[in-house]
């Protein structure tokens, strides 16, 4: 292992990692106060899991604005992750199997 390859690798455990807890934060905001709206608000913010805090958010956009922008970071955040592990990930694949032989 080199050290591109950890940088590699904290790299997408921190992406990952800050963009669930912002997509755990903004759910909790968002589903607790989707109650108060009335079932028609509370089954789609409570069955589906992340597109229905959005919609929530979007509806209420006034009142719940920053669970609003901690889903949509939290989103773009994980699929940062997801596009460098995808994009970078055989590059380091193919080095380390490389250097086993």
């Amino acid at each position: 292992m080199d050290f591109w390859f950890l940088a590699f690798l904290f790299a997408v455990a921190l992406l990952v990692a800050v963009g669930a807890s912002l997509l755990l934060v903004g759910y909790v905001g968002t589903l607790p106060a989707s109650f108060a709206f009335g079932w028609r608000n509370w089954i789609p913010t409570l069955i589906v899991p992340v597109a229905g805090p959005l919609w929530f958010s979007a509806t209420h956009w006034k009142d719940f604005s920053q669970p609003g922008k901690q889903l949509i970071f939290g989103l773009l955040l994980i699929g940062a992750a997801l596009a460098l592990l995808y994009g970078a990930g055989p590059h380091f694949v193919d080095r380390l199997a490389a250097g086993v032989k």
